[in-house]
């Protein structure tokens, strides 16, 4: 005859089951987050904790390409230092007859454009176009967003005194037509509208792209690609703006 199992035994066994995979879960994602610094980048972002430099994946990395540049002996009229969609311009195209660095970064936020200065220092531009924050903003408050921006300026001010500094706004975002669901735009007009006022107390020009290309409180579909980056032919807006400091 076949023994039955006491259908009381049967549920002991899948609550022990089901609580022995969540933990080993839990380890798995403890564990990981732990070597990837994957918990302090982010409390980092809320402004909860002080994120060591050496504790970013990519510190080392920073290094080599700083001290790269540092030792190129090449100078550069004009860089433009920023995230990926600084990286995806290239403004070359529409002004041949300067001398153009591109410093942009993928996924780059802030604390890391600030480790990224001396590789500018390296190539000694006369001026600098910088757009930054984007990044990590959806997560920040006003206050943290403000004090790790003016750091940032006080940072390339301190490096490049010989250098003139245009900030220029974060672009707006498109959260209609495309599947992800990047920052407000709301938010991106307030910390916007930081980085003007950050820019007149510390003499550096601002330039507003925000307002060349919302349209409906939205980018454009047709001048992004994904609702966050721009089409390359879209670059040329920017570049008609930033044509009269150019010279």
């Amino acid at each position: 005859m076949n023994k039955v199992t006491p259908p009381l035994f049967q549920h002991k066994w899948l609550i022990m089951s089901l609580m022995l995979n969540l933990v080993l879960t839990a380890l798995i994602v403890f564990i990981g987050g732990y070597k990837t610094n994957f918990f302090n980048r982010n409390l980092a972002r809320y402004g909860l904790v002080e994120l060591n430099p050496k504790q970013r994946r990519d510190y080392y990395c920073i290094k080599g390409w700083n001290n790269s540049f540092a030792k190129l002996g090449v100078d550069f009229d004009v860089v433009f230092f920023g995230n990926s969609i600084t990286a995806g311009s290239d403004f070359r195209e529409y002004f041949p007859e300067v001398s153009i660095c591109n410093l942009g970064y993928p996924g780059d936020e802030i604390d890391g454009m600030i480790l990224r200065i001396p590789a500018i220092q390296g190539v000694h531009p006369k001026k600098l176009f910088v757009m930054a924050g984007i990044n990590g903003l959806k997560q920040m408050s006003e206050e943290v967003f403000k004090d790790i921006y003016k750091s940032l300026i006080m940072a390339l001010k301190d490096s490049l005194p010989g250098t003139q500094i245009y900030l220029q706004s974060i672009l707006p975002v498109n959260n209609t037509d495309f599947k992800e669901a990047y920052v407000d735009n709301g938010k991106i007009e307030k910390a916007n509208n930081i980085i003007k006022d950050l820019a007149n107390k510390n003499g550096c020009d601002y330039i507003n792209l925000y307002d060349l290309y919302v349209r409906d409180g939205q980018m454009p579909k047709e001048l992004s690609r994904d609702g966050l980056h721009l089409r390359p032919e879209a670059y040329s807006i920017w570049a008609e703006a930033i044509r009269p400091y150019m010279r």
